[in-house]
């Protein structure tokens, strides 16, 4: 597992750390986060976004060895 993602490692995480942790850009982690696929906790009026460590290991846990492409993202939009 991703030595950043320990249990010694920080509870929550930017939405630019979990883009770093995540290999891949902020604007997937919000496609992620608005379709359902990774939970979030939004902090005060200005929505700033963190995720916890247990979310992000939640996903990596339930997406492991399935493919997840942005139309499947996309997709689920309209639900």
């Amino acid at each position: 597992m991703n030595s950043k993602l320990d249990s010694s490692a920080q509870v929550l995480y930017t939405i630019s750390e979990v883009a770093e942790l995540l290999k891949v850009n902020k604007n997937t982690v919000y496609q992620l986060i608005r379709c359902g696929y990774l939970r979030s906790i939004k902090f005060g009026c200005f929505g700033c976004r963190k995720v916890t460590r247990k979310a992000i290991l939640d996903f990596l846990d339930t997406y492991d060895g399935r493919e997840l492409t942005m139309e499947q993202v996309e997709s689920t939009e309209g639900k």
